[in-house]
C-alpha cells in the first residue's frame, strides 16, 4: 500500500470511529431521556380499572432487580410452579427462560389468573388471550398499564407487519407520546426495564386482559 492510500484509509477508519462514537453517544442520551419520562395512560380508564392495571404493574415491578446470578429470580419461578393447575404440567426450572413465567407469577401474585391465563411460553400464551378474545395486534394500538407486549425478536425485515413466533414478553408500565416503558423477567437474565417506540418492528402484538370482569361497572 502506497502512503497515500495509507493516509486515505487511516481517514476511513478515523471517520468509522468518530460516526460509531457518536451513535453509541446519542443512544446513551436517548435512553437517558427515556428513563427521565413520565409514563401512564394513555386515556382515561375507570377508576377501578386503573387499580387493578396498576395492581399487575406494581407486583411486576417488586422484583425490579431480582436476577440470575444471585438466584434471586428463583422465588418468582417457585411462585410459578406452586399454582394450580401447572401448564403444560410443566416444572419450570430455574436455568429455563422464563420471561413468560414472570408474567405468570406476578397475575398469580396480584390475583388476576381469571383473565391472564398462566404459561411459561409466550406464543402458548398468545393462544390463551386469543381464545379469551383478548388479542390486539393492530400496529396503531397504544396500550395501557398492565396490557402485556410479545415480542417477535427475530423481526428485522418486515416492515409492514410482525406476525412471527414471539420469543419474550414484558408487562407494560405506561407510555409517553409514542414511547412505551416495559418491565420484563429475563431481560438480560434479571427483571429490568425495557423502552421502546410503539412502532417497533419486534412488537408481535398485546394481550388486553379484560379488567372490566373484576369490577362492577355499574358502580363507577
Amino acid at each position: 500500500m502506497t502512503h497515500k492510500k495509507h493516509k486515505k484509509h487511516r481517514k476511513y477508519i478515523i471517520a468509522a470511529v468518530i460516526i460509531s462514537v457518536l451513535f453509541l453517544s446519542a443512544l446513551i442520551l436517548l435512553t437517558f431521556w427515556s428513563r427521565t419520562l413520565v409514563y401512564g395512560f394513555a386515556r382515561e380508564v375507570p377508576e377501578a380499572e386503573q387499580k387493578l392495571r396498576l395492581q399487575l404493574v406494581e407486583t411486576a415491578q417488586s422484583w425490579f432487580g431480582s436476577n440470575e446470578q444471585d438466584h434471586s429470580h428463583e422465588p418468582i419461578i417457585d411462585l410459578y410452579n406452586q399454582h394450580e393447575p401447572l401448564a403444560q404440567g410443566y416444572t419450570v426450572q430455574y436455568d429455563d427462560q422464563w420471561c413468560a413465567t414472570f408474567v405468570s407469577a406476578a397475575a398469580i401474585e396480584a390475583g388476576l389468573t381469571q383473565i391472564i391465563p398462566t404459561e411459561c411460553g409466550c406464543q402458548r400464551q398468545i393462544e390463551l388471550f386469543q381464545n379469551l378474545g383478548t388479542w390486539e395486534e393492530a400496529d396503531d394500538y397504544l396500550p395501557l398499564p398492565g396490557d402485556i407486549i410479545y415480542y417477535c425478536r427475530s423481526n428485522r425485515d418486515n416492515i409492514n407487519d410482525c406476525t412471527g413466533w414471539s420469543d419474550h414478553v414484558g408487562i407494560v408500565v405506561g407510555t409517553n407520546g409514542n414511547r412505551i416503558k416495559v418491565i420484563e423477567g429475563n431481560y438480560g437474565d434479571k427483571v429490568d426495564y425495557r423502552y421502546l417506540k410503539a412502532d417497533a418492528l419486534i412488537i408481535r402484538g398485546y394481550a388486553v386482559p379484560d379488567y372490566s370482569q373484576l369490577y362492577d361497572t355499574n358502580s363507577q
